[in-house]
């Protein structure tokens, strides 16, 4: 009897101790400051949870969905190349292979399956294209997301939390956006939570601010919603980073080295070297009789404007293969810049206009002068992405110096005009063979993409659609 007396003391005694420490629990929650209480129905909550959300446009260039992003590895075929995607800088590489040229059909194929990471941070597999596509449709293509991306929240920091149905309190740690977005999804009703500031948050540019109320964090994250460009969109070749005055000035006309430093100055290995870049991503290099090619391109990457060059392994060019930091351009001088990832040492790299424009002592033959000379046929002829070319098989086409261009087949003639004119700075092709098929095809102001001694080639964009058109010509054999 005594022994049985004594447990059920000890039992009372540990009793009144639980809930004299639940009380002092409960009293800190309750005492807490109205307007620090955060309910599940509050404002403060739901901003909460959206910049909490995972962001999913970094990888829209592959999955083109801004509420998932996808977990590396994974394999993709772009262009026919296939690539192992590990990180997020290869991501880089997938947008250089579709900016490589205008005129071409792009296309990425994922190699299935994939496991995406949603916006609520949980996981799915996605088996096929079917599945990807039900993705597209449940969170929106192309469209801006939920999440709210300017700013961020520093973690750790705590929340103390009341269940007021059970009577419990607690003190939980937040350590990551996937926990605290968690915790505010599961928020309930009966609930009552009280972030303990104060708390540290930082805006997309980088400056971070001490944070110590509910309406202090509710009134930087409403500020923050439109601060930011989240480039929620798929338009992988827009980088944030208008190219469009620097691709005008690279085209527009020739170029010569005029510094290259790598760790020494090494100019003179280019002296003598004529750079045109093209259009269509080609650069053409030419030293007194000898010609060589390359490709180009220019990009954004962190917000920064890059210029792209990649001659293979011709020496001396293949020593400005590189992607080069643009420190300043204008109509007449760009100067670049590139850090090396071993030793952290710069190079620079500067092209200026030449002092004879690239034409050079006898000066290169122009367009005109090339077409006039000897007999031409359609190597090419690509309409909206469809190649015609057969269509013009056996038809040979003389260029003559008043304007007029005899195209013959057989025993039969048909002529047309030809011409060459200056259009908003840039050169076109005029052919117009009336209505006289399939020439006719041909009518239109061409774009030049190409002159050399036995081939030029043109483009012209679709007034439609916006696909492009393709027009090559080589010179018949004599």
């Amino acid at each position: 009897m005594k022994t049985s007396l004594r447990i059920f003391t000890l039992v009372s005694m540990i009793g009144l101790l639980f809930l004299f420490s639940c009380q002092q629990d409960i009293t800190e929650i309750i005492e807490t400051p109205a307007e620090q209480v955060i309910t599940p129905d509050s404002k403060v909550a739901d901003l909460i949870q959206r910049t909490a959300m995972r962001d999913g446009s970094e990888d829209n260039i592959i999955d083109k969905s801004s509420c998932s992003s996808i977990v590396l590895p994974v394999t993709v075929v772009v262009n026919g190349l296939e690539i192992i995607l590990d990180s997020e800088e290869d991501l880089v590489t997938v947008e250089k292979i579709l900016d490589r040229f205008e005129w071409d059909d792009d296309f990425i194929e994922i190699l299935f399956p994939i496991t995406v990471i949603l916006a609520d941070h949980s996981e799915t597999v996605i088996n096929n294209d079917s599945d990807l596509e039900a993705l597209w449709e449940s969170c929106g293509e192309d469209e801006a997301d939920d999440d709210i991306e300017c700013i961020d929240f520093v973690f750790p920091f705590t929340i103390s939390v009341f269940d007021s149905e059970n009577q419990l309190s607690d003190v939980i740690t937040i350590e990551n956006d996937e926990q605290l977005h968690h915790f505010f999804k599961e928020f309930d009703k009966d609930e009552i939570a009280s972030i303990n500031y104060p708390i540290m948050v930082a805006l997309s540019s980088g400056e971070e601010y001490v944070v110590n109320s509910n309406d202090e964090l509710e009134n930087l994250i409403d500020a923050a919603i439109d601060d930011c460009d989240e480039d929620d969109d798929n338009d992988y070749n827009d980088d944030d980073v208008d190219d469009s005055d620097l691709r005008y000035v690279l085209i527009d006309g020739f170029w010569e080295i005029t510094k290259f430093m790598d760790e020494e100055d090494e100019t003179a290995i280019f002296d003598g070297y004529i750079f045109d870049f093209l259009e269509n991503g080609v650069v053409e290099v030419s030293k007194n009789d000898q010609g060589f090619r390359g490709e180009w391109t220019t990009y954004g990457d962190d917000g920064e404007l890059e210029l792209e060059l990649f001659f293979g392994d011709d020496y001396p060019l293949a020593e400005i293969v590189d992607d080069w930091d643009i420190i300043e351009f204008d109509g007449n001088i760009i100067k670049l810049k590139d850090i090396s990832g071993g030793d952290g040492s710069v190079e620079y790299l500067t092209f200026e206009r030449p002092s004879d424009n690239g034409e050079g002592e006898e000066g290169n033959s122009s367009l005109s002068d090339i077409l006039i000379d000897g007999n031409w046929i359609v190597a090419k002829y690509n309409d909206s992405g469809n190649d015609e070319t057969v269509d013009y098989e056996g038809i040979s086409f003389d260029f003559l110096e008043n304007g007029t261009v005899v195209a013959t087949k057989n025993d039969d003639a048909l002529e047309g005009t030809w011409s060459v004119s200056i259009d908003s700075g840039h050169e076109k092709f005029i052919l117009d063979f009336g209505e006289i098929l399939p020439l006719s095809e041909f009518n239109d102001d061409w774009d030049i993409e190409d002159v050399l001694e036995n081939r030029v080639e043109f483009h012209s964009v679709s007034g439609g659609d916006g696909t492009l058109d393709a027009l090559v010509f080589e010179k018949e054999s004599i």
